[in-house]
């Protein structure tokens, strides 16, 4: 038997059209003009929804398995721990952390629990997110700071610089000009005078000049003025080439020396950064610092509430450092919450002024102390027969949250600004979190807090989950 014929013959007898009669070409052009005839009924329909479910099934479960390898985008940037420094703390908890250090040590620790106030909404939000990039050379940005303060000689490259943080220095007598080519391009002038004091005599003087102390006199007459100090500072932001708003300088003037400061602007856009000058006892510029970066937008990006923020704090990984004013804020709130404070401890329940205990700050006594406690030379370890290893639970309330940029560092040495919230709670003070949804960046690993064993001297410590 022919093998190939046997299979044309197959083939051709396998042919469904075969047997068609043939049509005559009037029939396709009436076919045209007429109504479309339904192909398959809800019947055909339903039959053909079961089998083709099957196949959109595992077609789906393909794509679940390779999407998200694919289609995921990949973190802006990896947050450095703390972002960038030491263990960052809210305005509050740094306060007692500092007391802490040179205080009563507790054998245990404080665990704070954030709820949310019916003022803190939950309304989602898009913000911005920006990476700051050097702008110019650092050399040349030392030439001009030398033509502009006076300071003459060659530019070195520090003994500590290395090829991922540069950092160079001009050096004349008290003079010094410094940059550090990396991360904001932080650059500074210095001359720190070695004032000669109007020296005060002292009525505690004795014969022997090596305790003879001197106490400085101040001189408010060499000091500026607040406008002259206003109008210096403009000129030398404009000798620079800086970026800023007039409106934006806050300065401070004692009879001690002056300072000022605003925010470093780039393209109109508050960084976070500040810029800084300060003058001595004698009127003259002590310091200038500043930054040489500019702010490249990198997108726009979903956040979530402030509402859903309060539940970050807790987390301590969605730190960000907000805008000056937000501290200047607070310093001035505590100021005047110590004075309130000052003024209700000058009298007792019963109007009477409170006196201390038999120290007459007249004849120059010391006052009274506990001679045993004057004696200890290292932190004291309160025993406590009732404490365990469970932290003091303190509830706190988040009242606000009020939007702004954050700045933060990521694992490179790069700055940012992202959007975040500045939570206050009902203690008085805040907390700032990063407000973007969860992927956008990557975060450090958690830190928890361990309390203190029966043979540690110190607070507790932290440690990094693994």
């Amino acid at each position: 038997m022919n093998e190939e014929f046997e299979l044309q013959k197959r083939i051709a007898s396998a042919d469904p059209g075969r047997d068609a009669p043939e049509l005559d070409h009037t029939v396709v052009t009436r076919a045209s003009l007429g109504t479309p005839r339904r192909q398959f009924g809800f019947r055909g329909l339903r039959l053909g929804l079961g089998v083709g479910s099957i196949s959109l099934a595992v077609t789906a479960v393909a794509l679940a398995i390779t999407l998200p390898a694919v289609m995921a985008p990949s973190p802006l940037f990896t947050v450095a721990n703390s972002s960038g420094g030491g263990e960052k703390l809210s305005s509050g908890a740094a306060s007692s952390s500092d007391m802490a250090e040179s205080s009563v040590y507790w054998p245990g620790w404080i665990s704070y629990e954030y709820n949310a106030g019916p003022a803190v909404s939950d309304t989602t939000g898009n913000g911005q997110v920006f990476q700051g990039s050097l702008v110019g050379e650092p050399l040349e940005i030392l030439k001009e700071m030398s033509i502009l303060f006076g300071v003459t000689g060659e530019p070195i490259r520090d003994e500590w610089s290395d090829d991922s943080y540069p950092s160079y220095s001009i050096t004349e007598e008290n003079a010094s000009l410094s940059i550090y080519w990396s991360g904001t391009g932080t650059w500074s002038f210095s001359n720190w005078t070695n004032y000669q004091y109007d020296c005060a005599e002292d009525a505690t003087e004795t014969s022997n000049d090596e305790f003879q102390s001197c106490e400085p006199q101040p001189t408010p007459e060499l000091i500026p003025s607040a406008s002259e100090l206003r109008s210096e500072t403009v000129s030398l932001l404009q000798a620079m080439g800086l970026d800023f708003q007039a409106d934006s300088i806050t300065i401070y003037r004692d009879d001690w020396g002056a300072y000022a400061s605003l925010p470093y602007l780039t393209e109109g856009i508050d960084s976070g950064l500040q810029t800084y000058l300060n003058w001595g006892m004698d009127g003259q510029l002590t310091y200038f610092s500043s930054h040489s970066i500019e702010l490249v937008a990198r997108g726009s990006f979903d956040t979530v509430s402030a509402l859903e923020s309060v539940s970050r704090i807790s987390e301590g990984r969605w730190y960000g450092n907000p805008p000056e004013r937000f501290y200047q804020g607070l310093e001035s709130r505590m100021a005047a919450d110590s004075r309130m404070a000052s003024d209700g401890q000058k009298a007792d329940a019963n109007g009477v002024e409170a006196q201390s205990d038999s120290y007459d700050p007249q004849d120059g006594s010391e006052p009274t102390t506990d001679s045993d406690a004057s004696q200890i030379d290292e932190p004291l370890v309160v025993e406590d027969p009732n404490q365990n290893d469970e932290p003091e639970i303190i509830q706190l309330t988040v009242e606000r949250a009020g939007a702004t940029m954050l700045s933060v560092w990521d694992s490179s040495g790069n700055y940012w600004l992202v959007p975040g919230y500045v939570l206050f709670n009902d203690q008085g003070w805040f907390d700032s979190v990063i407000s973007l949804k969860e992927g956008v960046i990557e975060l450090p690993e958690p830190m928890v807090m361990l309390p203190m064993d029966e043979n540690q001297k110190g607070p507790a410590v932290s440690e990094m989950i693994d």
